[in-house]
């Protein structure tokens, strides 16, 4: 009986054993590695300009501006562009001693920007305002700066890409200064920067020194330079 009694307990404790060992192994046969696969290749460079969109909301084509008439955009074409840039309009003043703040009269002054590229790289968009020289006159006025203001930077809502970034806002005449940056990974497809949108920031032209300024229309060039990296 006493043999008996061994054995029998013998075989349960192997029973237990065997039971409570089983599962795992049928769990750690059951586990497997699966992969998702999707192939991406360069899309092809367009060969039109892209379309011009509202600096208010960009899912509408841009109004016009009733300050910039006959403004198309630029019509570059490619991975990279600048579609679209402003003439800005400071109206008219009255010649004083001193220096003159002078605010933009645009309604919907902006700078347009796609990057159809799918790298990340990033890019650079910098603004010099140079001299303004009188038209009938040839008189100079380069003692000032530009002050953009507020920048209200936007995208079409298809547009999942994280925003560049507003950099200086005050511009030397004169001098060649970074005013927007997309940072790697930042910027891509379609984005406005819209100027003088902000009352209590607008878009102003600024001369230090007007003592020895003469009447006439000045007209200084703005010149906008995009570049393919962030700096």
């Amino acid at each position: 009986m006493r043999r008996s009694y061994m054995l029998s307990s013998s075989i349960l404790l192997s029973a237990i054993l065997s039971f409570s060992v089983f599962p795992t192994n049928v769990l750690a046969a059951q586990s497997f590695t699966t992969n998702a696969t999707v192939n991406l290749q360069q899309g092809p460079i367009p060969n039109d300009p892209n379309m011009i969109r509202d600096p208010y909301d960009p899912d509408l084509p841009y109004p016009g501006d009733i300050n910039d008439p006959g403004n198309d955009g630029t019509g570059s074409v490619g991975p990279l562009t600048l579609d679209y840039v402003s003439n800005l309009r400071f109206g008219t003043h009255e010649l004083k001693q001193g220096g003159l703040t002078a605010t933009a009269k645009n309604t919907h002054a902006m700078v347009q920007i796609t990057d159809s590229r799918a790298n990340g790289n990033g890019w650079t968009l910098q603004l010099r305002p140079d001299s303004l020289v009188g038209e009938q006159t040839g008189a100079s006025l380069n003692n000032g700066y530009l002050y953009l203001g507020t920048e209200a930077i936007r995208k079409p809502s298809s547009n999942v890409s994280a925003p560049p970034v507003s950099k200086t806002l005050r511009i030397p005449i004169g001098s060649y200064e970074n005013i927007v940056v997309a940072p790697q990974n930042t910027g891509l497809s379609t984005w406005t920067i819209g100027l003088n949108q902000d009352s209590n920031s607008p878009t102003q032209l600024v001369l230090n020194d007007t003592a020895n300024a003469v009447a006439d229309h000045y007209v200084g060039s703005l010149s906008w330079s995009l570049t393919n990296a962030p700096s």
